[in-house]
């Protein structure tokens, strides 16, 4: 199996990388300007979940599963 080098997957994936990165920008922007406050304090689940993930993303100690770990953070564990 052929796999892409660092420069291939900068070339590949950052527009539509960066397009997700400015969405998420105008998200917050959004939650704050209804009168939300700070995302990074806020006391609802999603949102917390939300911000969580974005550390997670950011970590620079994290195993290049970013992706299974954001799956893990947003799927719904009740067992009803």
């Amino acid at each position: 199996m052929y796999r892409l080098n660092p420069a291939e997957v900068l070339d590949r994936h950052y527009l539509e990388a960066r397009c997700q990165l400015l969405e998420l920008a105008a998200f917050f922007d959004r939650y704050q300007l209804a009168g939300g406050g700070d995302p990074a304090v806020s006391p609802e689940p999603r949102l917390s979940r939300c911000v969580q993930a974005l550390r997670l993303i950011a970590s620079d100690n994290q195993p290049p599963d970013r992706a299974k770990q954001l799956a893990l953070l947003f799927s719904d564990t009740t067992t009803e």
